[in-house]
């Protein structure tokens, strides 16, 4: 649900986005960015503190915060799910079968001490492991391709990035290229 958003986030210097989902109503806003208080503490005391400086190489971390009441997140939710379902349903098919496979080889490892388990064995596993995530970043790149193409992902996420100081240099002006693209519209 929130990979539409998660591949479209911007790549900044020193910066991870933790994407998360939650009803916060359909009166507030569609997304909605917070940082975590106790790194923020932690990073701004370490620029005072010489024994805190670890904190300081730390990247900011942020909380992308969708809210699945809204109107707009609804729809690019729904909207992706349907240009995509046509694409993914070969994908889910082989990754439900691949996870129920590994799910199979996990359940005859762990009844086995470590060293019990064979190396063809450990192979089959690290094959399957292998397997399930070749299919997860074949569905990652469909969503993603989809939601490279949708406006409303951008401008919903650059908002978000603008409220919050964020959103600077190019980035801005694509931004306000698409606001009037969308206005015209």
């Amino acid at each position: 649900m929130s990979v539409v958003f998660r591949t479209q986030l911007p790549q900044i210097d020193k910066t991870e986005f933790i994407v998360q989902v939650d009803a916060l109503g359909a009166e507030s806003r569609p997304v909605i960015i917070t940082q975590n208080e106790y790194m923020r503490r932690m990073k701004d005391m370490s620029k005072f503190q010489a024994g805190m400086g670890f904190y300081g190489q730390m990247p900011n971390s942020f909380n992308l915060v969708l809210n699945s009441d809204h109107p707009l997140v609804k729809k690019v939710l729904d909207d992706s799910e349907s240009a995509t379902a046509e694409a993914l349903k070969p994908i889910m098919a082989e990754l439900k079968g691949l996870e129920a496979r590994l799910a199979a080889i996990r359940q005859v490892q762990d009844k086995k001490k470590y060293d019990e388990v064979t190396q063809e064995e450990k192979d089959m596993k690290a094959e399957a492991e292998n397997a399930v995530q070749a299919e997860k970043d074949k569905k990652t790149a469909i969503i993603a391709d989809y939601a490279k193409g949708n406006s409303i992902v951008h401008q919903l996420i650059d908002l978000a990035l603008l409220q919050n100081g964020m959103l600077k240099g190019e980035s801005l002006d694509r931004f306000l290229k698409r606001s009037i693209e969308l206005i015209k519209a």
